[in-house]
């Protein structure tokens, strides 16, 4: 019994509510007036009759029962407990217990250290498997910034969580804590406060806190070795059949082993053979916008990667090759955007949507851009006309409202220059876009040559938009081609440097390409209007182009000066090089018409051998003897199997590609100073 009186001593109203709930508190306090309650004792328990309600009281008071039909804390049990407090700790005792201050304070403090020790010693595991890994892991990402949730104590330890709008209190046995999404068990919300409180009393540090592992995906090496052989299978039988003799049924091939792969978890492969489908189809249909080179640079990129995937064994290594379906994101503290620009999305890999340009106001980050992409695939949808997407990060209205306003993302999770739509995330409107401000002239480039050697010098070495701001000093043509229904603007810096803007003309971005028109006419005739085009960086045909997507013609930079030092001189041996790498690519992109079992350009692959040899490139020339050899060979024999010739076609293919890549670089640098052949 002096267990009992103990807890109902501690158990004040915080105590109740945080067992029960405010309203059933204020209920039982209104019954007790009212209410028949008898009272008995057995062996150190409480028996209450409430009205015909039999309730057992024990200790600890969160474990008493009653035969109600309510499965929680009811308000029998919380009259019971008012009315025992009434009984046992009647006004005689409160007085001698005033009286004995010095002796109750120890007990209290007992009982306090006791529930210190019991969140104390609470094992990590135990949260960690509670919280789960992708929660666990958002939940260290902001305790490694500093941020934390709202934490109270009392009798009871009161957390906060605001992002889920969920309160937990903290009582002695942990095991009868209360959380508002209403989990009898450990939630991932408990586990988060038992870690929060031990964090905030110093328990455990948050530098020793590691990332949870990743789950084990549901796969086995062997399957993803069958599968990727698989498809392997599909693409060596296009190079060697040639797309003269492919089926009208190539496309549903390519999307039946894309949901292979997909099962096997083969993320990147499912998207690469969904876009080459895409492009047979568009063989099969005479699309005018089918590439061939395109087609083969497809195939021969995921030909040599499904090569890695079989030859690798390594768990870690295979994943990496895999890919993943999910970006990985991480959180960030405060990210202040303002909004650029807004273009259509509709890839071959059958993918649509609507792309949104953020510049990042922190001119120190890391990354001067940010994207958020409301992109869903299209495979499998119907014609149904697409529903509108809503804003994310707890704005109101449809997705386009993010243009509106520069915004305050707080805890923004983040992959790359990727904004997640989590609805961890929130927006605050800071007030209408102003783009004359510090943060967007630090990113316009009024000298071409250092924009090239910025974004393809300097950048990494990936396939992901190079995203640029430049204000060109004057136009020297605006031209528009009616057969490929390009319009090309090709422009100068004060230098003398030139760079191409060349945008397509589509059905959905019909606006934006009048305007672009529009803009290149005027800075023809009028050589001081500039504009600050906003747009994505590449190189083709040897030259710097921009794929615009906004043109801005009120903002005025200060203009900075050319560093003498970093003038590059011009290089005829890269000239040359990226021909003869581009040529031998073109006699190799003729295999995906004609196919391996057909093709007889033996000479031209020997001629160009020699070329290499003369030029000092002796392995790519012995390289290519061998390929000749081989194909003429294939024409002597009616053995099917291929993969001694491919294997040595994509060894060819990665060399040339490499090549390409590096010469074309140097190229477009050397052609900033080569108005006249433009």
């Amino acid at each position: 019994m002096e267990k009992l009186k103990e807890d109902l001593k501690t158990a004040d109203d915080e105590y109740l509510v945080s067992i029960s709930n405010k309203g059933i508190l204020k209920r039982a306090y209104k019954d007790i007036e009212t209410a028949n309650i008898k009272l008995s004792y057995i062996d150190g328990s409480a028996y209450a009759d409430v009205d015909g309600v039999q309730c057992v009281i024990l200790s600890p008071l969160a474990a008493s029962t009653c035969t109600c039909p309510s499965r929680s804390i009811c308000r029998h049990i919380i009259s019971a407990i008012l009315q025992l407090k009434k009984e046992l700790l009647s006004d005689g005792e409160n007085k001698k217990e005033q009286s004995e201050e010095t002796d109750k304070q120890p007990a209290e403090n007992k009982k306090t250290e006791a529930f210190k020790k019991e969140l104390s010693e609470f094992p990590l595991a135990k949260l960690q498997k509670a919280m789960k890994k992708k929660y666990y892991n958002e939940y260290i990402d902001k305790a490694r910034l500093g941020i934390f949730p709202n934490v109270e104590e009392n009798t009871v330890i009161t957390v906060e969580f605001a992002e889920d709008n969920t309160t937990v209190k903290l009582i002695s046995p942990l095991e009868y804590s209360a959380c508002t999404c209403h989990s009898k068990e450990l939630c991932k919300h408990k586990a988060a406060a038992i870690l929060t409180w031990q964090i905030k009393h110093n328990v455990i540090n948050t530098e020793e806190l590691l990332p949870a592992e990743e789950e084990v995906a549901v796969y086995d090496i062997k399957s993803v070795h069958d599968c990727a052989e698989n498809a392997l299978k599909f693409l060596e039988k296009i190079l060697s059949d040639g797309l003269v003799r492919t089926p009208d049924d190539a496309s549903e091939t390519a999307e039946s082993v894309a949901v292979m792969c997909h099962n096997a978890h083969l993320a990147d492969t499912e998207k690469k053979l969904r876009e080459i489908g895409n492009r047979l189809n568009g063989y099969i249909e005479h699309s005018p916008e089918f590439n061939s080179v395109i087609l083969f640079e497809n195939i021969m990129d995921e030909l040599i990667n499904l090569k890695r995937i079989i030859t690798e064994n390594d768990e870690e290594k295979l994943k990496e090759l895999m890919g993943e379906f999910k970006s990985k994101y991480t959180i960030a503290d405060t990210l202040e955007i303002i909004p650029l620009a807004q273009r259509h999305f509709s890839s071959s890999a059958g993918y649509e949507g609507e792309i949104y340009y953020f510049i990042n106001k922190d001119i120190d980050s890391r990354y001067s851009y940010f994207t958020y992409s409301d992109i869903r695939p299209t495979f499998y949808e119907t014609n149904r006309r697409r529903s509108v997407s809503k804003a994310p990060w707890g704005l109101y209205g449809a997705a386009d409202t993010i243009m509106k306003y520069e915004l305050r993302l707080t805890l923004p999770k983040l992959s790359g220059i990727k904004i997640s739509s989590s609805n961890d995330t929130k927006a605050e409107e800071i007030c209408k876009p102003n783009l004359n401000q510090e943060a967007i002239y630090e990113r316009i480039y009024t000298d071409f040559l250092k924009l090239v050697k910025d974004k393809f010098l300097s950048a990494e070495d990936d396939d992901s938009e190079r995203l640029v701001m430049l204000m060109p000093e004057k136009c020297i043509s605006s031209v528009s081609d009616e057969i490929t229904q390009t319009h090309n603007i090709l422009v100068e810096d004060k230098y003398g440097q030139c760079i191409t803007l060349k945008t397509r003309y589509r059905s959905d971005n019909k606006d934006f390409f009048e305007k672009f028109v529009k803009a290149g006419e005027i800075m023809l005739k009028d050589c001081k209007k500039k504009y600050v085009i906003f747009g994505n960086a590449y190189i083709e045909n040897s030259r710097c182009c921009i794929y615009p997507i906004a043109i801005f013609g009120k903002i005025t930079p200060t203009e900075t000066d050319i560093d003498e030092d970093e003038i590059f001189g011009c290089d005829d041996r890269y000239d040359y090089f990226a021909n003869l790498f581009q040529s031998l690519k073109s006699i190799l992109c003729d295999l995906i018409q004609c196919g391996i079992n057909t093709f007889d350009l033996y000479s031209q692959i020997e001629d160009s051998g020699e070329e290499c040899k003369k030029s000092g490139l002796i392995m790519l020339s012995e390289n290519l003897q061998m390929l000749a050899d081989l194909l003429r060979a294939k024409n002597h024999t009616y053995i099917e199997d291929n993969s001694e010739i491919i294997e040595l076609l994509a060894k060819i293919y990665r060399y040339l590609k490499t090549g390409i890549k590096k010469t074309q670089i140097r190229q477009a640098i050397n052609n900033l100073y080569y108005k006249e052949d433009n």
